[in-house]
């Protein structure tokens, strides 16, 4: 009986878009996966990045992500202190109820409205240069 299977990934560091992975496949062995690899590293994309490659050993029937995860937006936040409106794009994690916790750090040298660990409500708001979420008030 088979307890255990092999992921093939291929992982990649994107200065635009940050961290890029792919699952390739699951397979019963490790020597499966790495014939895929021999089979998809002249590929294109998989040819410029032949060390993204990646082989993972996972036991059956278990949970294998069991903490939840969180949602981090963008937020723009108003600073204090600065003689005229000035936004620092920051990151908040979304909370239920249309809420953000506002996540740190604060740079030293900034003051934000709001600072890291503030639960806020925010609107979308026209900017000149679009459209954005902006901190408007505590929760």
């Amino acid at each position: 009986m088979m307890d255990h299977v092999f992921l093939l990934h291929h992982v990649r560091e994107d200065d635009e878009y940050g961290e890029d992975a792919k699952l390739i496949g699951v397979y019963r062995s490790a020597s499966a996966a790495e014939q895929a690899i021999g089979r998809l590293s002249s590929q294109p994309g998989f040819s410029d990045y032949p060390q993204g490659f990646q082989i993972g050993k996972m036991p059956l029937d278990k949970d294998h992500w069991e903490e939840g995860f969180v949602r981090i937006v963008g937020v723009l936040m108003p600073l204090e202190g600065e003689g005229t409106d000035v936004w620092r794009a920051v990151g908040a994690q979304l909370l239920a109820g249309d809420r953000f916790e506002i996540i740190g750090p604060m740079p030293d040298d900034e003051v934000w409205r709001y600072p890291p660990g503030s639960i806020v409500h925010c609107e979308i708001q026209q900017r000149e240069d679009g459209e954005a979420l902006v901190a408007v008030a505590r929760a």
